[in-house]
C-alpha cells in the first residue's frame, strides 16, 4: 500500500514538474508546447486545475504560430463557447485554417456545418480530401451529395466514383447506391447484372432489402 501511494505521488511530482517545462516552452513561443499546455488547461489534465479561458489563449498563440491541431481545437472551442465567447464566425476561420493544412477533423466539422446549414456546395469541398484520404463515410456521403446534384456542377461518373470507393470499403448503404447507379444508368451504362451483385453485395453487408428503397422503372 505504502510503495502504490509513493508510486502515485512520484508521478504526480514528474506530471508537475512536466508541466512547468512545458510553460517554459510555451511561453518562449513553442508552438508545439503552446498547444499541448493550452489543451491540457482547456480541460484540467495531467495534473493541472482547467483553466479554459487560459487554455484558449495558448491555443491561440499557437494557432497565430500555425499550428494545425490548435487551430482545430480553438475552432471547437468556438463552436461551443469554451474558453471563448461562441462564435460560428470565429469557429469557421480557425476550422478553414486547419483544414487547408490538411486537417481531416477540420474537415469533417466543416462538411457538417455545411450539410446541417443547408450549404451542399460548401460540405462538398470539405468533403473531398477526406474522400480522397480513402474514408468510407464520406465518400459515401459526397457521393449521394453528387448524384443529388447537390455538390455542384460534378460530373456523376464522380459521384459513381466515390460511392465505388466506399462501397469497396463495405459500406452497405454505398453498395445499394452502386445497384442504383447501374439500374439507372448514373454515371455508368445500365448493367442488371452489375445491379444485381452490388445489390446482393449491401445484403451481405447486412443493409436494408432493395426492394424496399430503389424502384427500377
Amino acid at each position: 500500500m505504502k510503495r502504490a501511494a509513493a508510486m502515485i505521488v512520484a508521478l504526480a511530482l514528474a506530471a508537475c514538474l512536466h508541466n512547468e517545462q512545458l510553460a517554459d516552452a510555451a511561453a518562449e513561443g513553442n508552438a508545439a508546447a503552446q498547444y499541448e499546455y493550452g489543451r491540457r488547461l482547456l480541460g484540467g489534465e495531467m495534473g493541472l486545475s482547467a483553466n479554459p479561458h487560459q487554455g484558449a489563449l495558448w491555443l491561440t498563440a499557437a494557432s497565430l504560430r500555425g499550428h494545425a491541431k490548435a487551430q482545430s481545437l480553438l475552432g471547437w472551442c468556438y463552436a461551443v463557447g469554451r474558453g471563448v465567447e461562441k462564435s460560428p464566425a470565429e469557429s469557421r476561420k480557425w476550422y478553414e485554417a486547419a483544414a487547408s493544412q490538411g486537417s481531416a477533423v477540420a474537415c469533417l466539422q466543416l462538411a457538417k456545418a455545411g450539410l446541417q446549414e443547408h450549404r451542399e456546395a460548401d460540405a462538398a469541398r470539405w468533403l473531398r480530401p477526406l474522400a480522397e484520404a480513402g474514408f468510407d463515410g464520406p465518400q459515401n456521403i459526397l457521393g449521394k451529395l453528387l448524384l443529388l446534384d447537390k455538390g455542384g456542377a460534378i460530373p456523376q461518373s464522380e459521384a459513381q466514383r466515390y460511392l465505388r470507393f466506399a462501397a469497396m470499403n463495405g459500406d452497405a448503404e454505398a453498395c445499394l447506391l452502386m445497384g442504383y447507379c447501374y439500374a439507372k444508368g448514373i454515371g455508368v451504362p445500365k448493367n442488371t447484372t452489375l445491379m444485381n451483385s452490388w445489390l446482393r453485395m449491401a445484403a451481405q453487408q447486412g443493409g436494408p432489402e432493395a426492394s424496399g428503397l430503389i424502384h427500377v422503372d
